[in-house]
């Protein structure tokens, strides 16, 4: 992929699978990330092209949240 383009499939920071369950097609609210909170400071990570394009995996969001105690 070029800068511009993001694979919904894969987390915008570490660019692996993101188990997204809305692209699995799982009814809404079943994914994993319904039952996760997300800093805005996360968000600060994901490249701006990638903004609202694709999920951020539950990897990421483990890592941030232990560097970060929260």
């Amino acid at each position: 992929m070029t800068e511009g383009t993001t694979n919904p499939a894969n987390c915008p920071i570490c660019g692996k699978d993101n188990n997204c369950g809305n692209l699995a097609d799982k009814p809404q609210g079943t994914c994993w990330c319904s039952k996760e909170i997300f800093p805005w400071e996360i968000f600060e990570l994901v490249p701006a092209h990638a903004l609202k394009q694709s999920c951020i995996c539950k990897g990421c969001l483990e890592k941030f949240k232990a560097q970060n105690s929260l």
